[in-house]
């Protein structure tokens, strides 16, 4: 039996289908159970977001202006991984994220108005949101939201087969989740990893080329001042 893959495909089934007859795997043969198994628990996973998307939805209707603070700034962060983990999800969710960027401008606002003329309290505020309007454009890549997933099914030692098995664009976006130091040794494993292919593999001139993305990534890390 054929292996079919999902058009959009959740976190699991990305990952198979990274894995699949790649030589950059140590384990890449899947079976049609695996994908099937991987298919039912992305469902199943779409199925309990929104379960928790319509709870956060009525919070926020029923939120109140004049609520506590501490209120408002706890459903902003619950919403703020609610649209983190949607990111990530099977399925078209566009929808899904467009009315929780508008739910999160909504509370924005009601803190801005909290924060009155305060200079300081507006300065924190601004900055906030230009690091999340910076964070959801990464969020728009998949590798992204599988990687930083609290249990994301990239081990550590798939971490450098996985990235070399993106694009390199997504290469290069993936590898600024990275410090200079946990970069040095992503790059010095993905060397190891391509030369063990050889010389003469299929891949080895486009891996080399994702390796200088890397390396590019790391010198670029490094030249950054402190």
């Amino acid at each position: 039996m054929s292996i079919t893959f999902s058009d959009m495909p959740g976190m699991r089934e990305r990952q198979l289908i990274r894995r699949y007859q790649s030589p950059l795997f140590n384990s890449n043969e899947i079976t049609v159970a695996d994908v099937t198994s991987a298919q039912y628990e992305d469902a199943r996973e779409v199925e309990e977001f929104m379960k928790e998307f319509r709870m956060l939805v009525q919070k926020a209707v029923d939120l109140e202006e004049t609520a506590d603070p501490d209120v408002i700034l706890k459903l902003k962060e619950q919403l703020d991984k609610s649209y983190e983990k949607c990111a990530g999800l099977a399925g078209d969710q566009v929808e899904i994220k467009k009315m929780l960027n508008r739910l999160i401008m909504a509370i924005m606002q009601v803190m801005w108005k909290g924060v009155g003329n305060d200079y300081m309290a507006r300065s924190k505020l601004e900055m906030e949101e230009q690091a999340r309007e910076s964070h959801y454009a990464l969020l728009e890549f998949k590798i992204i939201t599988d990687i930083i997933r609290p249990d994301s099914v990239i081990g550590e030692e798939d971490l450098v087969a996985t990235l070399l098995s993106e694009d390199e664009t997504q290469l290069a976006i993936a590898m600024q989740l990275f410090q200079s130091e946990q970069k040095i040794v992503i790059c010095k494993k993905a060397g190891e990893l391509v030369n063990k292919l050889g010389a003469n593999h299929p891949l080895a001139e486009i891996l080399k080329s994702k390796l200088i993305v890397m390396e590019n990534m790391l010198e670029a890390s490094n030249a950054m001042p402190l």
